[in-house]
């Protein structure tokens, strides 16, 4: 049996699309309220955090740079739409301004409380070491 050789490229995408649809399958049938390509993401970020599948993600590169290359055109669709629902987000101006605010804020406080801690973690270390 004779092994198939993809192209670099087309296998990173393989690779890719495999996560993507892990993602769209666990939310499917854990019926979870996030998106099941965000779920893909967070699959991939773990597995680039785990050293033995490193090397499968390092299979992806060649398929992941060019995208980034070209990260800007996928915000193409997303600003369209905005435009197309121009008149119902105006409608709801306030309920969604509050949300990207409180979300913001929210995030700002938990990352600066984050960092205090880890900087603090740090000094400790550092201290710890010179004595």
């Amino acid at each position: 049996m004779s092994r198939v050789h993809l192209p670099p490229v087309l296998r990173g995408l393989v690779i890719l699309v495999l996560l993507q649809l892990a993602g769209l399958t666990a939310a499917e049938l854990l019926d979870l309220p996030v998106p099941g390509v965000v779920l893909g993401l967070v699959l991939l970020v773990v597995l680039g955090l785990v050293p033995a599948t490193r090397p499968l993600l390092r299979l992806a590169e060649p398929a992941a740079a060019p995208l980034l290359a070209h990260l800007q055109l996928l915000f193409v669709p997303p600003g369209v739409g905005i435009l197309l629902e121009l008149q119902h987000l105006a409608q709801n101006a306030l309920p969604l301004a509050l949300a990207v605010g409180g979300s913001f804020a929210l995030t700002l406080v938990v990352v600066g409380h984050l960092l205090q801690a880890l900087l603090r973690r740090q000094d400790a270390r550092r201290q710890a070491d010179a004595a």
